[in-house]
């Protein structure tokens, strides 16, 4: 929202300058209208239509609109929506109006992937900003008309009705017309609002032949030259007052590398001081009704958009009012990519990167706040950064390193398979469900020799655990019996080993014949190796064990209070039995 609010500043910002020269610009050719299109490319678009999905429909439609466009009519294009989820700043201005680029224009709506949501608001503020910035130089302004096409209301906690109200109260003038693709009675009220508000009309289309006529006459109205305006002839004796100077507005020029162009004002959000003061916060297009940057010095802050490519330094204003050199915020791009299947086009969801900054060789232990999805460009300052993508729970990492003023690009192969492991104690018997925990190992050897590490999986019975491809060596426990098996995890399949715990199971009860000694703690000996394998404080126990032959060494105090070892009998554990000891001590 703070970034919708400083758009529409900026807007305000430009207001006067225009309405300065409208009176002297009366005899000067009407250039010809523009139009701007905002196309929807939120999640909704998937939805279909006649068992066709409706932003396939209005691919075809634009695609055709396109190519039989008038050239003397400028068109540009704005797309929100079609690149990140729940991101209410995935706006995308493709193009400015202008000489219209048939194939470049047909060619970005082709590629429009419905993902994000819908910031209606936000996305005509900008396309309104943008116009005005675009036609500064132009005089007199030339008529102005937006296009929104969308299927659905403002999903960013905003009112673009209300927006566009308060344009007809502040720089009337820009009609924005609607049409609602396929909407509700209720979502057709709500945008129709829109386009009443601002002058425009509202067209309603529920198919393609719909959509395409709801287009065509939206242009027509668009492209139309305005009607003179009547006014009553003023006596020849009275002359005509001199047009007041406009108040122009200074701007703050930014650039991302030494011999990169400046960037547009709109970008970067400026923060200046001058003494320890505040002296402005806002976008790059300073109004004279909020600041005046005189001459001199000034400390300053700039970020590029909402991005991690930040930089403080000093700009310096001349006697004319405009910046003497452009401030270098030394950031490039990174677009990083990840796929989780064979087709390496279709990117890994969910998916989250975080960038490490590395210095002197070390990587960070934070992250720098910098969110990014894939295919999607993120501003890092220039230098080296530690890369750790994550999908769902496996993690890859890469070094990058970013370069002032251009892109880094780096895809992840996030493939994975899924372990989902059951145990019985020998083959046949039902599986142990919850009875068993499993850690996961890179080498057998670790497996074998180490207790802790690895990928725990606690009761891990009907769960599924991501892997990358590959080897690996799991450990079974079953409380006192563990054994180590080797599995291969292929990518997308669900490996689902049924892991043969090879274990019996021990059932004894400890009893004093005269009631005199206690058996206060007992020790599980293997007898082949007379290793403990197991203990407890239970006189009446059962527990699993490995087949073989074991005895009993219990630990307590007589009747006279002396403290004992007593061992007992060997006994055998045979797989898949129950052996029962009923054992009684003195």
């Amino acid at each position: 929202m703070r970034y919708f609010w400083n758009v529409f500043l900026t807007i305000l910002t430009l207001i006067g300058f225009h309405l300065g020269f409208a009176l002297a610009q009366q005899e000067t050719p009407q250039p010809p209208s523009q139009v701007m299109f905002v196309l929807d490319g939120s999640n909704s678009m998937w939805g279909q239509i006649d068992g066709i999905a409706k932003i396939s429909i209005a691919k075809d439609v634009m695609t055709d609109l396109i190519a039989d466009w008038d050239d003397t009519t400028p068109v540009g294009l704005m797309v929100y929506g079609h690149r990140r989820k729940d991101d209410c700043q995935d706006i995308e201005t493709v193009s400015m109006p202008g000489k219209v680029n048939r194939q470049a224009l047909i060619d970005k709506v082709r590629s429009i992937s419905p993902r994000g949501k819908t910031p209606i608001s936000l996305s005509l503020a900008m396309a309104k900003s943008g116009l005005l910035l675009h036609n500064l130089q132009k005089y007199p302004r030339p008529k102005t008309s937006l296009v929104l096409v969308s299927d659905g209301l403002e999903t960013c906690n905003s009112d673009p009705c209300a927006l566009v109200l308060d344009w007809e109260v502040s720089d009337p003038g820009t009609d924005v017309h609607v049409i609602g693709f396929d909407v509700t009675d209720a979502e057709s009220r709500a945008l129709q609002c829109i386009a009443d508000n601002s002058g425009g009309k509202f067209f309603r289309a529920n198919t393609a032949d719909q959509l395409q006529k709801a287009l065509k006459d939206t242009i027509k109205i668009a492209s139309s030259a305005p009607a003179p305006a009547e006014s009553e002839p003023e006596p020849t004796e009275v002359p005509k007052p001199k047009p007041a100077k406009p108040k122009r507005p200074q701007f703050l020029f930014a650039k991302l590398c030494e011999t990169c162009s400046r960037l547009n004002p709109l970008q970067v959000r400026w923060e200046v001081n001058q003494n320890g003061q505040s002296y402005y916060s806002g976008l790059g297009v300073v109004s004279p009704d909020t600041a005046v940057i005189e001459a001199g010095k000034y400390e300053v802050s700039a970020r590029f958009k909402s991005s991690a490519a930040v930089v403080t330094g000093e700009i310096e204003f001349g006697p004319d009012g405009k910046q003497v050199e452009v401030l270098n915020l030394n950031a490039g791009s990174a677009m990083m990519f990840a796929y989780a299947t064979d087709d390496k086009t279709k990117a890994a969801d969910p998916i989250f990167y975080q960038f490490f900054p590395i210095r002197d060789g070390k990587a960070a232990n934070k992250a720098i706040d910098a969110s990014v999805s894939s295919n999607s460009a993120v501003w890092l300052p220039a230098g080296r950064y530690k890369v750790v993508a994550s999908h769902e729970q496996i993690t890859e990492s890469t070094e990058i390193e970013i370069i002032a003023g251009q892109e880094t690009r780096y895809d992840f192969d996030m493939r994975v398979g899924y372990f989902q492991p059951s145990a019985v104690l020998v083959k046949g018997r039902k599986p142990l469900g919850k009875k068993v925990d499993y850690r996961i190992y890179q080498s057998k050897e670790q497996a074998e020799n180490s207790k802790t590490g690895g990928i725990f999986m606690l009761g891990a019975f009907n769960k599924q655990q991501p892997l990358k491809p590959g080897r690996y060596y799991v450990k079974a426990m079953l409380k006192h019996v563990n054994r180590v098996f080797a599995i291969d995890i292929t990518a997308n399949q669900v490996a689902q080993p049924v892991l043969d715990m090879n274990a019996g199971t021990l059932s004894h009860t400890i009893q004093s014949r005269n009631g005199g000694n206690k058996a206060e703690y007992i020790r599980y000996i293997d007898e082949s190796t007379k290793r403990d394998v197991a203990g407890g404080l239970n006189s009446a126990n059962s527990l699993y064990l490995k087949p073989g032959r074991y005895f009993l060494r219990i630990q307590g105090s007589n009747s006279k209070g002396v403290y004992e070892t007593l061992e007992t009998d060997s006994f055998e554990v045979f797989a898949g039995k129950t052996t029962t000891a009923n054992i009684t001590i003195p």
